[in-house]
Formats: structure tokens, sequence, C-alpha cells
């Protein structure tokens, strides 16, 4: 059965809420059906791309509608496709993304854990900038991984978890990343994989993202975790159902007024056993552009949403 969220924008409170609010999230199915799940197990809250710059402006506010699940997994995480640094524009491109340091606090206080910081904007504003967002989320209480190819380890409720960020959106050397990953397993870790990849504003997976998504679950990756489409694209088992994959979990706050689907968007519960994922579900929201926030998903978004998570 799908739950709805109650939402009614970025300041208001929905009337009367239920007793069981904040609701629970929509349990996506059947892309596979929930096994029993042994102890210890860990939850994972995953979020496609964070931008905090440009004309996003970000408040109190702006992830209040996700922050009680955020709070309650044992990690969540995001890729940050924003430096968060005052060093001068580096990147010839027209599309900079660099936000205010200051804005980490935003993220720490909705219950963010870890960014992933592999993706093409990480170095708008150079090296310096990168280093400053780094030491921006630091200071925030917010740990990160990337854009290096080194695994950051969490041991959580008993399980060992390595993961891993990496960039393919130009220059990605796939047979690197792959011991990277089969390193992280040998080294007796349950490994996540978070890869900025696909082309943009389509909504399925290109070609090489599953050959790549084989590849990755093939070198031991239980879960692979996608972004950098701007839009959602579909869910699916690889690797004789050893490993899932979320091509894409598109934006999570962006300021992007053209394809409707931008804006449409889900928060992906994982939860993960000794022996790999063993369920999946997801909150569908929407970006409201304006109020720099994240609301509920009406009807006819949520149809759309939840179908790239049915098989």
């Amino acid at each position: 059965m799908i739950t709805l969220l109650l939402s009614t924008g970025c300041q208001g409170k929905a009337a009367d809420p239920p007793a069981s609010f904040p609701p629970q999230p929509a349990t996506v199915s059947p892309i596979f059906p929930p096994t029993p799940s042994p102890t210890p197990t860990v939850t994972l809250a995953l979020l496609g791309d964070i931008m905090l710059g440009r004309d996003v402006h970000p408040s109190a506010e702006t992830f209040a509608y996700l922050a009680p699940t955020l709070r309650s997994a044992d990690l969540a995480l995001a890729n940050l496709e924003s430096p968060l640094t005052r060093a001068a524009v580096r990147t010839a491109s027209p599309y900079a993304l660099c936000a205010p340091p200051e804005h980490a606090s935003y993220l720490a206080e909705a219950g963010f854990d870890l960014l992933t910081l592999a993706n093409n904007h990480i170095f708008d504003c150079g090296d310096v900038g990168m280093r400053e967002t780094q030491t921006a989320l630091a200071e925030a209480g917010l740990g990160f991984v990337g854009p290096g190819s080194e695994p950051e380890y969490r041991e959580i409720n008993g399980l060992r978890l390595a993961l891993l960020a990496f960039d393919a959106t130009g220059g990605f050397e796939a047979e690197s990343a792959g011991q990277a990953v089969r390193s992280a397993k040998e080294a007796g870790a349950l490994v996540i994989v978070s890869i900025h990849w696909g082309l943009e504003y389509q909504a399925g997976a290109a070609r090489f993202q599953r050959e790549l998504a084989d590849q990755l679950a093939e070198a031991g990756a239980v879960l692979i975790w996608g972004h950098h489409p701007h839009v959602l694209q579909p869910a699916a088992w690889v690797d004789d159902s050893k490993t899932l994959v979320l091509y894409s979990l598109g934006n999570a706050l962006f300021d992007q007024y053209g394809l409707a689907y931008t804006r449409q968007s889900a928060l992906a519960l994982v939860t993960l056993s000794p022996e790999g994922v063993t369920d999946f579900r997801a909150i569908p929201f929407l970006i409201d552009v304006p109020d720099s926030c994240l609301v509920e998903a009406d009807p006819v978004s949520v149809k759309v949403i939840l179908g790239y998570f049915r098989k």
C-alpha cells in the first residue's frame, strides 16, 4: 500500500496530522519482495544532487519535509553539486554552482551525515574551492567522500561499510574503480558506490551505465546509487539480484524551472544486512523552486515517481 506524505509547503503545517505523523515512506513494490532481515542491519537514506548556489536560497525550512527521515536513518547521504567556498570561479562553463560555505549548516541541521563530492562541479572554484568545501563540511560536523577514489569506512550497528564516490562524466577509468571496489570488499566491508554518470534529462539508463553497473556489481558493490541526469532513472537488480542499482535519484534540491521531471524526486531508504540489500523503500517529493524547499508530491506525481522503482 502506498502511504501519501503530508505537507503544505515550506512554511505551513498540515492541519490535524494523524497519530502516525510524520508519515511512513511509500513502500516500493514489487521491485523485489522484502526478505526477513537478520540483525544487524543498517538503514541508509539516499538523495540525488543537492545544489546550494545560484538561485537556491536555503533556509531552516528547505529540508524540513524529509528531516525526520534523514535523522532517523543510520546514515543519510546525498551528492553535493555545489562547492562551498568564497574562492573565485575557475570553470569556463557558464554553470558555476559555487555557494557560501555557511550553507553547510543547513545540511547538518536537516540530518545529513555524509556528502559525496565526486561530480563535474566540485572544481568550479578550483582546487582551493574543493578544499574549502571539505573544510566547511568538516566544521559543520559532516563527513564526505571524494573526489578521490579512497573509500570512507563506517562501522554502524556491527556492520562495516565502505563508501566510494566516482565521477564518470569524463575521463573515468572503470578498471581502477572496479579495483577500488574489490579492495574494499576484500577488507571485509559492504561496498556502496556513489556514481555521477548518465545523460542529462534522460529518463532511461544509457548503455554505458548498465555496462558499468554490471562491472561494479561483479567487483563486489552491493548498492550503486547514481546521480547527474537531473531526473529520475529506473532502479534495477543486477549480478543475479545481488546488487541494487539506483541509476539516478535525480535532483534533491536545484533551481531548474524547465522540465517538470527535474522537480520530481525521491528519497531512497535502503536496508543493509551482512548479506547485502534486504529492503528498499522510497519517499516521493517535489522541489519547490521559488521557495527553495522540498514539499509533498501530488498524487499524479507520486504515480510518476514510484513508476521508476517498479519493475
